[in-house]
């Protein structure tokens, strides 16, 4: 696991003022960046397992009243985001994209440290308040919302919230259900088979 996920947790933690009750979140599908555990660049594909995955995850939310597609730009959230919208509108949000490690892209991604900043990218208070930005921008839109991004971008996004997470709520292509019950925000995993 990457150094300072904690400390960008703590940061992101201000909360998220927002209006709708309830959204889905779904990290993009696997990667062979990930799967070799480096930092990516923003045009890697999905891998054969990230494609079936995303497959896996569409069919699932595809019985879920889900009225828009908020996308990443960066083609392994965008192409999972496509399975998942399958005939539903979908739209693509900047300020969804996971954080940009500039000269860091490559690196091992257990050497990463989320607090550093990286020359040629962002710091960590640049990802947090873009992240908070397209989370407000992608909820804005009327109707039932389901956003395909990165686990920076949820992280962010659950800290906001209050919500913790788990260890396979961050796993590739897992749906997620964010829902506000009582003035609390909670997550729900949806399960596939």
């Amino acid at each position: 696991m990457a150094i300072g996920l904690d400390v960008l947790m703590r940061e992101a933690a201000a909360p998220l003022d927002c209006d709708c009750d309830r959204f889905y979140f779904v990290r993009h599908g696997q990667t062979a960046g990930n799967f070799s555990g480096v930092v990516q660049v923003p045009t890697i594909p999905l891998d054969e397992t990230g494609e079936s995955q995303a497959r896996a995850a569409g069919e699932l939310l595809a019985s879920h009243a889900i009225d828009l597609v908020v996308a990443s730009p960066f083609k392994r959230a965008y192409d999972t985001a496509c399975a998942v919208a399958g005939e539903r509108a979908m739209t693509v949000n900047p300020n969804l994209a996971e954080r940009l490690f500039g000269e860091l892209m490559g690196t091992r991604s257990a050497e990463l440290d989320w607090t550093k900043s990286p020359r040629g990218g962002e710091s960590m208070a640049e990802f947090i308040h873009r992240t908070r930005t397209g989370f407000m921008q992608a909820i804005a839109w009327p109707g039932e919302k389901a956003i395909v991004a990165h686990g920076g971008n949820l992280r962010v996004i659950a800290a906001g919230l209050g919500v913790p997470l788990t260890e396979t709520s961050v796993s590739n292509a897992h749906p997620l259900l964010f829902e506000r019950v009582g003035g609390a925000w909670r997550m729900t995993e949806l399960a596939i088979a």
